[in-house]
This record gives structure tokens, C-alpha cells and sequence, in this order.
């Protein structure tokens, strides 16, 4: 390992939690940490702000998606599997948005779909050397000095859990291959728990699109305690380490005679000229209104969901409940500085401080 980054990697672990616990063993430090899910990087002033003023730690940087395309890679059995969407860090603040990742833990994402898993299902092994191989070289490129390890996320069913954890195990022998030195986790989404762990270090267990935003009926699908409960018993005996995400976001969802449409964001359904309110924070069109190049006809449902402090922190108590002698690092989803300033200082620090030993 070179000099400079032994600098860095004990620095970091000076701005973090260390204490023993399960999962230790693969050197997985507690730390205050948030997801970055957006395809160009540029980190504004004020969220460089929030990781320093609560002592971000690591940071989950979503790298690309795995889909299944026609167009595909251009050797090997994969033609109908490519990355999507890859990452890039803007130009006009790339020193600052370098050093600002290389002062934390960098742990890269790959969001692997159904459709691409079942495409590559009997080659797994070969979808982990490109997607091992990709990381790696991406991380090279933009200078990313600190980096922890490898996440990969991925829906599984039942019926996709053999191929993904072939996909897991070939992760594994890949970065031990090319002497990487780098953890491999995975994220945990609710109903996954009552299934076999996956062959990794540690999960995140994904404690956001909780509930079916597709719905017309449903309360809130962002975080809603009654649709977390009906999973907690699983985390009392849960054999893997898990860390926790929490959502600080909210989005709008587009509903045309009980059907979902999709999401959007900054519909102004205060405007009463336009939209009718229908409690439950859903607004009803009184005309066609055009935003950001999209049609809401009249008639249309804009429902408004956030992640409240008030719902996040029910669902956190409860969550602790069940992990209250497994320490664990806990994780905001996502680093967004507009969604960020929605809650104080304190409402912050309440959801990083528990699963904190001291």
C-alpha cells in the first residue's frame, strides 16, 4: 500500500467510531456515512459543509448501472449486458470534489438489474471480472486514493439469489486477483432479510422505498413504520454485519385514473389555480399543467411523500430496537444539499448518533 494513502486511511480513522463487534473482522471501521447517487458529481459548497460538519466518514459513490442492452459489451458472451449511466465528476470543481472524496472512506456502487443478472446467469464469473475491472479503473482515472471497498446492489429474489451470489462470491475472487485490498458489501433490502445472507463482509440494510410507490393507495413509500415492522424480527438473528440507511429525501408521483406514471419533483401543487388538494398530500389537476417538458393532464394525482425527521426517527427506534447490542454505523441516502437542509442540525445528528458505541 502506497505512503499517501496510509496517510489518508488513518486519518479517516481518526473521524471515525472503531469498536468491536460482529463483522469486525473485516476491518469494517464505524463511520458516519451517505450515498451520492447522481450521475455527474459536483459537490456544492454546502454539502462539502455537511460531511465536514458531521464528520462524514465514508461516502457510497454510485460508479454505474448493469443493465440489460442490445447494444451490450463488445466481446464476450455479453452481448445484451452493458454499463449505464456511468459516473463522472464535473470539470469546473474537480480538484476540490477529488480531494473532499480522498479525505473519507470512498466505497464505489454497482447497481446490478434483474434483467441483467438473469442475462448473465452461468456467467457470473465473467460479469464480476468487468465489473471488478471497470471500478478499478474508473477509481484510477478520477484519482480516488481511498477506496474501502466494493458495493454491490441488486434486488435478488429467490429465484435470482443462486446467480447473485455466484456474482458475489466471482466479486470476491476478482479483487483478491488483483490484490485490490478492498472490503465487498452488499445492500439489504427489507424482505431480503427473511432469505440466506449473501457471501460478503457487511450489508446496508436499505430502510427507504419501504412501501409500493406505485399505489395509488399507499400512505407513504418512501418510510413508513408499518411497512418496516412486519421485517424486524429477522434482524434479532441476522448472521451479517449491517450497517443502516435512511432516506432524507421526498419526490412527487404522477397517478392518471389509479395507475402510476412515474416520479417528478417540484410540481408546485400549492398553485390552487391548478391543483385541488385531496388530503394525504395528494393534489388533484384542475387543468393541463406543463412542467419540465411533461403533460399533467387534468384529473391527474400528484401525491407528495417526504421522509419526515418524525417518520425516520420512529422507524430508527424501532430498527435499534432490534440492533441495540450490534454496533453499526448509520447511513443517510443521499448526500443532496436542497433534501438536506430540510432538517436541522440536531434532527441530523440524532439519526447518525444511534448504533454509536462510545
Amino acid at each position: 500500500m502506497k505512503p499517501l494513502i496510509i496517510i489518508y486511511l488513518l486519518f479517516i480513522a481518526a473521524m471515525c467510531s472503531c469498536s468491536p463487534r460482529d463483522g469486525a473482522d473485516c476491518g469494517h471501521i464505524e463511520c458516519n456515512g451517505v450515498y451520492y447517487w447522481k450521475t455527474v458529481m459536483q459537490l456544492a459548497p454546502g454539502e462539502r459543509d455537511f460531511m465536514k460538519r458531521h464528520r462524514v466518514g465514508r461516502i457510497y459513490l454510485r460508479m454505474f448501472d448493469v443493465k440489460a442492452d442490445a447494444r451490450g459489451y463488445s466481446r464476450g458472451t455479453f452481448e445484451r449486458v452493458a454499463p449505464n449511466a456511468s459516473m463522472r465528476i464535473a470539470k469546473g470543481d474537480r480538484r476540490a470534489t477529488v480531494d473532499s472524496l480522498n479525505s473519507r472512506l470512498v466505497v464505489p456502487v454497482v447497481y446490478v438489474t434483474l434483467e441483467a443478472l438473469s442475462t448473465a446467469k452461468g456467467q457470473e464469473g465473467e460479469l464480476a471480472a468487468l465489473i471488478v475491472e471497470r471500478v478499478r479503473r474508473m477509481c484510477s482515472y478520477n484519482e480516488l486514493i481511498s477506496v474501502e471497498g466494493l458495493q454491490l446492489d441488486c434486488d435478488w429474489t429467490p429465484s435470482t439469489e443462486q446467480s447473485f451470489f455466484a456474482l458475489c462470491d466471482s466479486a470476491r475472487a476478482q479483487i483478491a486477483l488483483k490484490d485490490l485490498h478492498w472490503s465487498l458489501s452488499s445492500t439489504i433490502r427489507l424482505h431480503q432479510l427473511s432469505h440466506k445472507a449473501p457471501p460478503v463482509d457487511y450489508g446496508v440494510l436499505m430502510v427507504y422505498n419501504t412501501g409500493n410507490f406505485s399505489d395509488p393507495n399507499a400512505k407513504n413509500s418512501i418510510i413508513d413504520l408499518s411497512d418496516v415492522e412486519q421485517y424486524l424480527g429477522y434482524l434479532d438473528d441476522y448472521p451479517l454485519h449491517l450497517d443502516v440507511a435512511y432516506p432524507t429525501y421526498s419526490w412527487q408521483l404522477l397517478f392518471r385514473r389509479m395507475k402510476f406514471l412515474g416520479l417528478m419533483n417540484g410540481v408546485n401543487v400549492a398553485d390552487t389555480t391548478r391543483f385541488a388538494p385531496l388530503g394525504d398530500h395528494s393534489h388533484r389537476a384542475l387543468c393541463d399543467v406543463i412542467h419540465k417538458g411533461k403533460i399533467i393532464y387534468k384529473g391527474d394525482i400528484v401525491r407528495t411523500e417526504k421522509s419526515t425527521p418524525s417518520e425516520v426517527r420512529a422507524v430508527k427506534e424501532a430498527i435499534e430496537s432490534h440492533l441495540h447490542d450490534r454496533p453499526h454505523s448509520n447511513i443517510l441516502y443521499h448526500l443532496d444539499y436542497q433534501n438536506l437542509s430540510e432538517y436541522s442540525a440536531d434532527e441530523i445528528n440524532s439519526i447518525y448518533s444511534a448504533g454509536k458505541r462510545d
